[in-house]
């Protein structure tokens, strides 16, 4: 006999699970209205169910007096073997849903969106999803064997492999911020001058800036920095306006730590999530991508309802 047809055999000589659940509930209050009451059943579907499993076993498990239920011996014995195993399917059950995803997910994050806006993000992530992340900083092309990662975030400013899965997240919109005083600084006495802050991670923001949106203030210095988050921390400080992402500045503006000097506008680049296998092939890229995706475009969506706090004006 195969395996499998002596599994099955073995199946077929067991009592109904329903039966044995009737039973264990019944043996615990040693009363069938009682269970009837627990199960959401009537009276006569317990009875029926002890009855089918005694006649499968072969010997009552209760004796019946006078419309009261008592266990026999062997029925106790039955009973209390049946609860340690009800006890710990629940126990599995219940370590099953709140293990749903057993290893975190590691994910690759452009430096400034990780820090600005993926970390702090990270507890909605789980209190939705259930799903953990170990999130890595990093930017430019990704070699997934060698830094041991899931999933890469990235904007594609660069060109990407094409053996790689990609789904694309969200649109990338940039707009000019600052600290809530220089913006009324700005506002009320329009030749107030302050410095445009530069990242070399993005040298030419400001240019292509510029030539959309042809009414930008002019600046009469530049401050340059490394990275794209020490600008935004630079333009948190009142040093200057700083050109920013709508996704790396939503959390700083609700807290009245930046202040936009007029709309943000859609640059024409993107961000993708990066795999180097399909994203079906693991339920944990899916859930996080949809839910980084939301996220992201309710940014956009905050972004072209939002009423800025101050107007750009040209200066000849």
């Amino acid at each position: 006999m195969s395996d499998n047809s002596e599994f099955r055999s073995r199946m077929a000589r067991l009592p109904q699970l329903g039966a044995l659940k009737a039973f264990a509930v019944a043996a615990r209050y040693e009363s069938f209205v009682a269970a009837a009451q627990e199960l959401h059943v009537t009276h006569g579907a317990i009875s029926k169910q002890v009855k089918n499993l005694e006649e499968s076993l072969g010997e009552p498990l209760f004796l019946r007096r006078n419309r009261a239920v008592f266990l026999t011996e062997r029925g106790r014995q039955l009973a209390a073997r049946l609860a340690s195993v009800f006890q710990d399917l629940e126990n599995v059950v219940t370590d099953f849903r709140s293990n749903a995803y057993a290893q975190p997910l590691i994910v690759s994050c452009e430096p400034t969106l990780c820090l600005k806006f993926l970390i702090p993000n990270l507890g909605d992530l789980k209190e939705r999803t259930g799903l953990d992340v170990k999130v890595l900083a990093a930017g430019g092309k990704i070699d997934f064997r060698r830094d041991h990662v899931d999933l890469a975030v990235r904007r594609n400013d660069f060109a990407i492999d094409p053996r790689l899965h990609v789904r694309e997240l969200a649109p990338e919109a940039m707009g000019m911020v600052c600290t809530p005083q220089v913006a009324a600084d700005l506002n009320n006495a329009p030749r107030h001058s302050v410095p445009a802050l530069h990242t070399r991670s993005r040298p030419d923001a400001w240019l292509n800036w510029c030539k959309t949106q042809p009414g930008t203030r002019k600046f009469n210095s530049d401050i340059f920095y490394e990275h794209f988050y020490l600008a935004l921390e630079a333009a948190m400080a009142g040093q200057g306006v700083a050109l920013a992402s709508i996704h790396m500045v939503t959390t700083d503006m609700a807290a009245g730590r930046l202040a936009a000097l007029g709309a943000f506008h859609q640059d024409g680049t993107h961000y993708l999530a990066v795999s180097n296998s399909d994203f079906a092939a693991d339920e944990r890229r899916l859930v996080f991508t949809d839910w980084l995706s939301q996220r992201m475009r309710a940014h956009l969506a905050q972004a072209s309802t939002a009423r800025p706090t101050a107007e750009t004006r040209h200066l000849p």
